[in-house]
């Protein structure tokens, strides 16, 4: 197995929505490790890398949410990436040391998870039917827009990541359209969607209680960085 304690390389964590960051300095507070949020998607990930390893970090994790590929999995359930499967379909493999430090960190903490293959993708994917498309074509488990960036900055990095939306699950038209581009929800532009197209009021409504259950388990996941 190697070994699992703390290395001594300088860690920095790729993020690509707000309310990830947030809740990675809420729950490590002083303990929390160099963090970069510039936004969702591979670009903005891309950038975030480039700042944290000009600031002196020598490792990378690609943390935060992530969409089911495998029908198996369920909201709140926490994926140890193997390796990332580009959109060009390359596959980077993720650092075998950082990945059983996580992984030992998580029995640590009585986490439960699962590890395997993330596919990167460059947009959201917001059908059932895509994500099952994807999933043949890949064998991944999950889904998410940063971490192909990230293997692509080329230090050694992990992904720590954990389902929001399930395989099942389509994603509101309301909600995508309603996205900044730094990954807030504008909540104007919500509530006027909701006007035009009402029928994705459940959607949504099952949508937050997804990231409700996300939430609460990237908050035992953030736990583990503090042994990457």
């Amino acid at each position: 197995m190697g070994d699992v304690g703390r290395s001594a390389e300088r860690i920095g964590v790729v993020v690509g929505l707000p309310q990830e960051a947030a809740l990675l300095k809420e729950t490590l507070g002083d303990a929390a490790p160099a963090l970069a949020c510039a936004g969702p998607g591979p670009v903005r990930a891309a950038q975030s890398a480039a700042k944290l390893l000009a600031g002196g970090a020598q490792q990378l994790v690609s943390f935060g949410f992530a969409g089911g590929l495998d029908p198996a999995l369920h909201p709140g359930d926490i994926i140890v990436g193997a390796g990332v499967v580009a959109p060009d379909g390359r596959m980077r493999e993720t650092d075998d040391a950082m990945a059983r430090r996580i992984c030992a960190a998580l029995d640590a903490s009585g986490c439960r998870w699962s590890a395997g293959l993330v596919a990167g993708v460059d947009q959201v994917l917001p059908t059932a039917a895509g994500k099952q498309a994807l999933a043949l074509r890949t064998r991944a488990l999950i889904v998410d827009m940063e971490s192909h960036a990230v293997a692509e900055a080329g230090p050694p990095f992990a992904i720590l990541r954990v389902v929001v939306d399930p395989a099942d699950r389509a994603l509101p038209p309301t909600v995508l359209s309603a996205l900044s581009p730094s990954g807030t929800i504008m909540v104007a532009k919500l509530l006027s969607g909701l006007l035009r197209r009402p029928a994705d009021a459940r959607d949504i409504l099952l949508l937050a209680g997804d990231n409700r259950r996300a939430r609460s388990s990237l908050r035992r996941a953030a736990v583990a960085l503090r042994a990457t």
